[in-house]
């Protein structure tokens, strides 16, 4: 602890207004992701129609990644910022005051592209505004700060909608889930306020053409990291995005349970995020995703395999917090062995492989989901962890000492 204590010394005042605004973004996103697959099941909705949806929120993060690294290069990362904020808030108030299936879909493609907006500027902007000696801890510190905005929002997300209805302010559940979703977009809003805070340095005219810029990326380098990010994300999003529709489904709980569990799970999350630059500086970033991965997959098959809620929930907070370990290893790792200038660009090419792959698995996931259960996409989900832990160890080995507390940067641009 007294390491992240000198850490946060050395932080930017920019980068604590950024995870300030992290922690209202957090909030608002976390009540909505909770309530708003139950929001519609509860209209009468299947899987497979929200599956389609969740497939068009990836396809709006996937199409927006490209754009705002090409955006980063000529406009400061604050006005970016406000107008997605502002934007993404917009989409969102949309989809929960349409009815209609199409409308709902697009208004998801554009909330979710504006929304990624935010994680795209984040990796960019924290290696702009931190040096080596503190950044491993910024990136874990804004993984924990969502963290702990998302406990938050699981405890509110989870509860308000009974308090709508105890005091009568919600006729229904499904209006008490609307009047919630409309309350999360409000603290979506409110992380305006600290982006606008943000002071930056001019941005420097670049020499060289786009084109140019381009061509003299290493982009063997960029592929690699593309391929486990892709298998990654085929696995998660036939799984991740159900989760909560997995313990209503299941174990036939309400949204209070779930938002509760959602909320013990924010603590593990917190501890595994928390974990990553120990775990780096003992045993290097690569071997430390790998780690992470494999020890996961024995707490996915339990849930696939069990019928006993305590089991489920054990291995549901275990397996997150060794995949919240791996995040901040695998955002930093992306970016360290890369050059400044290709950084925004690597960023956003490997989030468009998450989403894409997310954006597929999701849409087949909730069919697989309607049609048949949960357990056959945990199993394929598994598969697909197995092959991305896989890539990364034979991709990436010789970077194995990168992190670790006596390692060197020799071997980053050789």
């Amino acid at each position: 602890m007294s390491e992240y204590i000198q850490a946060f010394k050395l932080i930017s005042k920019n980068a604590k207004l950024f995870l300030l605004g992290g922690i209202f973004n957090g909030i608002g996103m976390s009540v909505f992701r909770l309530l708003f697959n139950l929001y519609l099941k509860e209209g009468g909705m299947g899987e497979g129609n929200i599956g389609t949806i969740l497939s068009a929120r990836s396809l709006g993060a996937a199409v927006i990644a490209l754009p705002v690294a090409l955006l980063l290069r000529k406009v400061h990362a604050k006005y970016i910022l406000v107008a997605a904020t502002f934007l993404a808030s917009f989409f969102y108030a949309l989809q929960v005051y349409t009815g209609e299936l199409y409308f709902i879909i697009v208004f998801a493609f554009f909330a979710h592209m504006f929304f990624m907006i935010y994680r795209l500027v984040s990796a960019p902007f924290f290696m702009q505004n931190s040096t080596p000696k503190e950044r491993i801890y910024l990136f874990s510190l804004h993984s924990a700060v969502f963290v702990v905005s998302q406990f938050a929002g699981n405890i509110i997300g989870g509860n308000l909608p009974h308090f709508f209805m105890n005091t009568h302010i919600a006729g229904s559940l499904l209006q008490a889930y609307e009047i919630t979703l409309y309350a999360s977009i409000g603290a979506t809003m409110a992380s305006l306020f600290p982006y606008l805070g943000i002071r930056e340095k001019p941005i420097p005219a670049t020499e060289n053409t786009l084109f140019a810029e381009l061509k003299s990326y290493n982009w063997g380098r960029i592929i690699r990291l593309v391929i486990p990010r892709f298998l990654v994300g085929m696995g998660a999003g036939l799984i991740i995005p159900f989760m909560n529709l997995y313990f209503r489904n299941d174990f036939g709980l309400g949204s209070a349970t779930i938002g509760l569990y959602f909320s013990i799970l924010q603590v593990f999350m917190f501890i595994g995020m928390m974990s990553a630059p120990f775990i780096a500086r003992r045993i290097g970033m690569v071997n430390g995703i790998v780690l992470t991965q494999l020890l996961s997959l024995p707490f996915m098959l339990i849930m696939a395999l069990t019928d006993h809620l305590p089991l489920a929930v054990g291995a549901f907070f275990i397996r997150t917090t060794l995949m919240n370990m791996n995040q901040p290893l695998n955002r930093n790792f992306a970016l360290e062995i890369m050059r400044k200038e290709e950084q925004p660009m690597t960023h956003s090419i490997t989030m468009i492989a998450w989403n894409l792959s997310w954006m597929v698995s999701a849409f087949i996931g909730g069919r697989i989901i309607e049609a048949h259960s949960f357990k056959y996409s945990f199993f394929v989900t598994i598969i697909f962890y197995i092959f991305s832990t896989l890539a990364y160890y034979f991709l990436f080995r010789s970077f194995s000492s990168i992190g670790k507390a006596d390692s060197t940067e020799k071997q980053l641009f050789s």
